[in-house]
């Protein structure tokens, strides 16, 4: 069977009158009729009998025409599927964040409230998801990825969240917190990973008592002086809890870059504003504006 011919036979059956369908139909007469017989033959089955001077359909022809209608419905309705998949993609941005999620988060809602019509689709460190905006975390200096078109480079100190009455200078050695118990996040995430390089860099190695895949319950356990923990200066905010202080950290290279990143493939016009006014946001949450 051929589509052309479903359509001349369902064209008939609304019809039930050969001459007029033809005239719709833009086609002569004995090519419908013709067209007609040989999908009968394909199918061993009578579709159309004589009523009079019309035609109508056989029990045959009413069931090959309940499932023939909806299936030239559906085709007929993919141009604009196709179309609207296209308004949709070029509206949609994908976000792998593996890093800075909170301000991340926080740019989307800024994009959200001027440009209502985007959607995002957002994952978090998934490798085989594909993206168009990445944020991610390394050691300074770490290097790009084969797989992003251009990298955006913001730095930031690590300082240590501390209890205020243990605060005695304006800096802080690791060596002084060896017996300290450490909330940190999870070994998955990008930041405990940049801490945990930098700590065997310096030779210390933190005792962790609490740890979780997510920064708020680190950054709540922090505030509430449950321990101690590594706390990016800018990006995480400011701390919660008035009894808990950040101080910077003496030892040398305690620092993080956030990479802000776009992919090699073509992305939406929507993506592409949003990536703009990402590296604005981070730019002025991380005070560079001005840089």
């Amino acid at each position: 069977m051929e589509l052309l011919q479903l359509r001349y036979f369902h064209e008939v059956a609304q019809t039930q009158h050969m001459t007029n369908s033809a005239k719709r139909l833009g086609v002569a007469q004995p090519a419908l009729t013709q067209a007609i017989r040989r999908l009968e033959g394909e199918l061993d089955a009578k579709l159309f009998e004589r009523a009079g001077r019309n035609i109508r359909l056989t029990p045959c022809g009413e069931a090959l025409e309940a499932k023939v209608a909806p299936l030239l419905a559906a085709f007929d309705e993919i141009p604009l599927a196709i179309a609207q998949a296209k308004g949709q993609e070029r509206d949609t941005v994908r976000i792998d964040v593996e890093a800075a999620t909170s301000m991340t988060v926080d740019a989307i809602a800024v994009f959200r409230a001027t440009v209502p019509q985007a959607a995002f689709v957002i994952n978090q460190a998934n490798s085989e998801a594909r993206w168009d905006v990445r944020v991610r975390t390394v050691t300074p200096g770490g290097g790009g990825k084969p797989d992003a078109r251009t990298s955006q480079v913001f730095r930031e100190r690590i300082c240590l969240a501390i209890p205020k009455e243990q605060a005695k200078g304006k800096s802080v050695c690791l060596a002084d917190f060896a017996d300290a118990p450490f909330v940190c996040l999870a070994g998955t995430r990008g930041f405990r990973g940049v801490c945990d390089e930098l700590c065997l860099k310096a030779g210390f190695a933190p005792n962790v008592v609490f740890e979780s895949d997510s920064p708020d319950v680190v950054r709540k356990f922090i505030a509430l002086g449950l321990g101690v923990g590594f706390w990016p200066e800018r990006s995480w905010g400011a701390l919660e809890g008035s009894d808990v202080v950040l101080v910077p950290i003496a030892d040398p290279g305690f620092a993080r870059d956030i990479v802000v990143e776009t992919a090699k493939h073509p992305f939406g016009q929507k993506a592409a504003e949003f990536h703009a006014l990402l590296l604005e946001f981070i730019r002025r949450r991380m005070g560079e504006a001005d840089s």
